[in-house]
C-alpha cells in the first residue's frame, strides 16, 4: 500500500517543465550507464561528451539501475573529479509527457553520491554542471 502511495505521489508530483539543455545535458535511462568527459578550465567545468560506451577517461560515470527495490530505482553517480561536482537534474516520465526538477546529492571529489528515484521516472536528464572546491 505504501509504495502504491508513493508511487501515485510521484506522478502527481511530475509537471511538465522543461528546463534541460539538449547538447549540454546527460541522458540516462533504467538500465544504462553514461560516461560523461568534461573539459576543465580553472574552476569551470564543461561537458564535452557523454556516451555508453565504457570510457575510462570519464570524469563522472552514471548508472541508473534497471530493477526497481520497494517502488524506487537507484542512480549511482562515481564523481572521479578532486573537486565536489553539484549539477541540476530533471526526472521525466516520457509515457505521461510530465517532467520535474530535483535536486540530486552533491557528490564529493573521488567518492559515489547514490540517489533513489520513484519506478516512473523512465528519463533522468542533468544538466548545468559545475566543480566545487
Amino acid at each position: 500500500m505504501k509504495r502504491l502511495l508513493f508511487a501515485l505521489f510521484a506522478l502527481c508530483a511530475l509537471t511538465t517543465f522543461a528546463f534541460a539543455a539538449d547538447k549540454n545535458s546527460v541522458l540516462i535511462h533504467p538500465g544504462e550507464t553514461v560516461y560523461a568527459r568534461f573539459e576543465v578550465k580553472g574552476k569551470k567545468i564543461r561537458l564535452v561528451q557523454a556516451g555508453k560506451e565504457k570510457d575510462d577517461a570519464a570524469q563522472v560515470i552514471f548508472t541508473f539501475d534497471k530493477q526497481a527495490k520497494e517502488g524506487m530505482r537507484s542512480l549511482k553517480v562515481e564523481n572521479k573529479f578532486p573537486n565536489d561536482l553539484i549539477y541540476k537534474a530533471e526526472m521525466r516520465s516520457l509515457t505521461l509527457k510530465h517532467e520535474r526538477r530535483v535536486n540530486p546529492t552533491p557528490v564529493v571529489g573521488g567518492k559515489i553520491a547514490i540517489d533513489p528515484y520513484p519506478i516512473v521516472v523512465e528519463q533522468l536528464a542533468f544538466f548545468d554542471f559545475k566543480a566545487e572546491p
